[in-house]
């Protein structure tokens, strides 16, 4: 098929393309047309398919048959013009018809939104230390004494709130005579001392019994998370509905089997080891932010377009909104507490947004810069060890069959080598083995 065509280069990384398609070269493109639609169309006398052009032009109107004819053409031009250009499309592209009349040229553009250009910047001459990962003797104590918090009993006694307890309370917060949005709380479960409200408030707890009601003012901290709040005074009203005294388990042998371990030692050699890993996975993640930001600083990045933000801000509030429902609040009370509308939220994820299209965008160039590649077999023994690992859950095992899936396992396969690439040029590794292992 003839046509032509000229480009034209717009704002925010988009491309206009306008086509001309000849009268002469879309006259057989209305055949095909004619027989499509008279595929969908049930004329009588006629099998699907068959209808002839003044029959079906009688039916539905000439014009009907043209935009088919005009739908064929684009597609067929589009993709070429994509192939000659070489272009990146974001996408499907906007379609928009100039000119379409019987016995006329037929004029279209195209925009279209295109991965946005990237020059890489010198990252070799980055250099970032690791930090060596040292597990302390209070770490450890720590993680013992969150583990006998968990483990602690509840018994309830007609006894004063004293530090350590667990109370449940109702309580209500106004600032001048008016009850704050989300101000009250039925029954609220509080352990005394581990300081999840503003400072102050359960020290006003302490010496109370069940049944006891209080009122006092406290200041919220300069920097709360509610704007509307932060560094006011407001007035509370609580009553105590009851009192749990709570025992925590002596950090001893016995305490270690009801773990799993067979000694205290033991458990705490085990802790350590674990809190040693999870170090190294955080320290592996900082350097990895580090890194891209460093490189970022040093490339250019062609206009972002907006497809690209509003679908990294949408992404980013459904991890938000996830953290929140994990928490066990609901997001549209989370909102509330931090006077924000959803639009309002996306609105703020936009410069964190930016960055983190420019880390994707610049990890893609580099893999292909670098002539990487990730074989199918890779992706295969990746998706073989998932299933295994997720041989419990058949719903799960359904995902990991969908061609999506394993699209995206290919591209956390290509990112993780960019990574490893980046930390043999860019990372000093206190532990010289560290940087065999990523070469590998």
């Amino acid at each position: 098929m003839n046509y032509t065509y000229t480009t034209k280069k717009l704002p925010k990384s988009q491309l206009e393309i306008t086509v001309t398609v000849p009268a002469d070269e879309l006259k057989p493109l209305l055949e095909k047309a004619v027989e499509e639609i008279s595929q969908q169309t049930k004329i009588e006398g006629f099998r699907p398919g068959k209808v002839p052009y003044d029959i079906l032009k009688q039916r539905i109107g000439e014009m009907k048959i043209y935009e088919e004819a005009a739908a064929i053409a684009v597609e067929k031009s589009y993709v070429e013009i994509g192939r000659k250009e070489k272009f990146e499309p974001l996408g499907s592209p906007k379609i928009d018809f100039e000119k379409l009349a019987p016995g006329n040229d037929f004029t279209y553009k195209a925009t279209v939104d295109l991965i946005p250009e990237v020059k890489i910047g010198d990252f070799k001459s980055i250099k970032i230390k690791e930090k060596e990962i040292k597990i302390t003797d209070a770490e450890i104590n720590k993680t013992i004494d969150e583990l006998r918090e968990m483990r602690a009993t509840e018994v309830l006694e007609p006894k004063v709130i004293a530090k350590g307890d667990k109370v449940e309370v109702d309580f209500e917060v106004s600032r001048d005579n008016v009850v704050i949005d989300g101000g009250t709380q039925k029954k609220y479960p509080l352990v005394v001392g581990t300081n999840v409200f503003i400072p102050g408030f359960e020290d006003n707890l302490i010496g109370l019994k069940a049944e006891e009601n209080k009122e006092f003012e406290l200041t919220f901290p300069e920097k709360y998370h509610n704007k509307n709040l932060a560094g006011k005074p407001a007035k509370f009203k609580v009553k105590i509905l009851a009192v749990y005294k709570r025992t925590l388990p002596d950090a001893n042998d016995e305490f270690a089997v009801s773990l799993g371990q067979k000694t205290i030692a033991e458990l705490k050699e085990s802790i350590e080891h674990n809190l040693e890993h999870e170090g190294h996975h955080k320290e592996e993640e900082r350097l990895e932010i580090e890194m891209l930001e460093k490189i970022i600083d040093k490339s250019q990045f062609g206009e972002i377009p907006d497809i690209l933000i509003t679908a990294e801000t949408n992404k980013m509030v459904q991890e938000l909104e996830g953290n929140v429902l994990q928490q066990g609040l609901k997001f549209e009370d989370y909102l509330v507490h931090l006077n924000k509308t959803h639009d309002q939220m996306k609105l703020d994820f936009v410069p964190q947004a930016i960055k983190r299209i420019k880390g994707a965008l610049l990890t893609r160039a580099l893999f292909f810069q670098e002539k990487m590649e990730v074989p199918e077999s890779e992706i295969d023994r990746e998706l073989e060890a998932m299933t295994r690992a997720y041989a419990q859950h058949p719903e799960m095992q359904k995902n990991l069959k969908n061609p999506e899936y394993r699209e995206y396992m290919r591209n956390m396969i290509a990112n993780r080598k960019v990574m490893d690439f980046l930390k043999t040029i860019c990372v000093e590794y206190s532990d010289e083995n560290k940087k065999i292992e990523h070469k590998h």
